[in-house]
């Protein structure tokens, strides 16, 4: 299972069309808003040339030139893009502005450019946006951020996105990096807008999105269309209902209850009918190595299905083959389904062991998905993973092709995850992917490619290279799995 954490995206938007048209971008939040397309907000002289850019936000961060003497300043150009007019930059002048915040905290920032041929040329990484509240760093080192243009060629109409955490707001400069007046955009600027927080949803973030692709007439390419929550959940809904989600208490998807692939684990054992559990024979996976699955680390008991990572000696035929000193577990469905509403109310184990609840398919060669519904290192040697939630979704091997796809992201909890059981949702349809905890929803991504059945999996692995090596003190360790309940529309 492939891994990323990203704090800052580039989302490049190919031209090639026109999407839904949305008259303004979302405003709430918005800092700093430069509209190429309007030239009232520009100072101009008989030339086109600007010599100042004034912010339509309302929060008065115009930006100015740094060099008005320059050889040459940015040129309005009109009909530039889907008719509208742009700023153009030669490399030889640009913007800046004062800080818009001083205090460190959230920023989404959107800049929508281009470059003709006849523009290329000139150093690489030439910026688009660039903020240096600590001048002696570059704007790759937080708490500086910068977009840059990573190529000195020419490009099609395009949006670079970004959006990071815990950094103040400028100084900043449009088109060249804040100190110094090197790597200097040749190109042209056509909108960009600044907030000062996350966007709080997919909607927010496609309604911005549908703003920009209308008016330049750009394309957004469905792969590229994902939310992921940053803070704490906010409210939480109550559960009045045990036979519904959590997170749909008011049954608007008319749920149906999958009986084959729900479990209470109310038994004394595991359901042999319902779950198989890897034995370390046939075909089955041994594990991640070191930790070899062996079928007594699993068990019912308590009212949970109980997963255990700890330390033992192993048969020397599995030494031979690289498993030594520890071993897991894994279970996974019998059955397989497609779409559905799949929840488990879960605590992860206190250690570097995995706990995980995941969707897969490998039993054909030419067709092998995977969706993790959540990977969890509950208790790691320098705590970064034990807030983090962990989402993907992977693609091994379709008809076409056997190249490896990974679409994912992490959600930051306010607490430690392995502290107690919480509620973890997955709503899988054919249009989108949406993950949930206690009921809010904190991932949501396009389905571009799972469209095939696949099992429930739970299982603890050693990711060495991932949460680090286990801790022996807190071993044996072991991962609780209250209920899982699967529905369909």
């Amino acid at each position: 299972m492939f891994r990323q954490c990203v704090l800052t995206m580039l989302w490049l938007i190919s031209s090639s069309g026109v999407q839904a048209a949305s008259d303004l971008p979302v405003t709430e939040g918005l800092v700093l808003w430069l509209d190429g397309a309007d030239p009232a907000h520009m100072s101009l002289d008989a030339q086109n040339r600007v010599s100042r850019w004034q912010d339509k936000s309302g929060q008065t961060h115009d930006v100015s030139l740094d060099d008005p003497a320059a050889a040459s300043l940015p040129l309005r150009v009109e009909n530039a893009i889907n008719g509208h007019s742009v700023l153009r930059f030669n490399g030889a002048s640009a913007f800046t502005g004062r800080a818009i915040r001083t205090a460190k905290g959230p920023v989404t920032v959107f800049v929508v450019s281009r470059r003709l041929p006849d523009q290329a040329g000139g150093k690489a990484w030439q910026r688009l946006f660039s903020s240096r509240p600590q001048p002696v760093d570059n704007d790759n080192v937080a708490p500086n951020f910068g977009l840059s243009v990573q190529q000195t060629g020419a490009y099609a109409p395009t949006v670079a996105f970004l959006e990071t955490t815990n950094v103040p707001i400028g100084p900043f400069a449009v088109a060249r990096n804040v100190v110094g007046t090197s790597e200097i955009l040749r190109g042209d600027i056509a909108e960009v807008l600044v907030y000062d927080r996350l966007l709080a949803s997919q909607a927010e973030r496609q309604q911005v999105a549908d703003y920009l692709t209308e008016k330049w007439a750009l394309t957004l390419p469905a792969s590229s269309s994902a939310w992921t929550r940053t803070g704490s959940l906010g409210p939480t809904p109550a559960r009045t209902n045990v036979n519904l989600p959590l997170s749909d208490q008011a049954n608007a998807g008319q749920w149906v209850l999958d009986a084959r692939l729900s479990d209470d684990f109310n038994g004394n054992a595991i359901d042999a009918n319902r779950w198989h559990v890897n034995d370390a024979t046939g075909t089955d996976s041994l594990g991640r190595k070191p930790a070899l699955f062996l079928p007594e680390n699993a068990k019912v008991g308590n009212g949970n299905l109980n997963i255990s990572f700890r330390k033992q000696t192993l048969p020397e035929k599995y030494v031979r083959l690289g498993y030594k000193d520890y071993s897991s577990a894994m279970v996974r469905t019998i059955e397989r389904r497609l779409y559905g509403y799949y929840e488990t109310r879960a605590k992860p184990m206190n250690s570097a062991g995995s706990s995980a609840f995941w969707l897969a398919w490998t039993g054909l060669p030419e067709n092998a998905t995977e969706i993790d519904i959540f990977e969890i290192g509950g208790k790691t040697s320098n705590g970064k993973f034990d807030v983090m939630y962990n989402m993907n979704a992977h693609v091994w091997a379709t008809p076409q092709s056997d190249a490896h796809l990974s679409e994912g992201s992490t959600w930051t909890a306010p607490w430690r995850l392995a502290d107690t059981f919480h509620v973890y949702g997955f709503d899988w349809r054919p249009d989108t992917l949406r993950w949930y905890v206690d009921g809010v929803l904190v991932r949501e991504a396009k389905n571009t490619h799972w469209f095939f059945p696949m099992q429930i999996v739970f299982d603890s692995e050693a990711m060495w290279d991932w949460f680090g090596v286990v801790d022996d003190a807190d071993l044996p360790s072991t991962f609780r799995i209250d209920y899982v309940k699967v529905w369909t529309r």
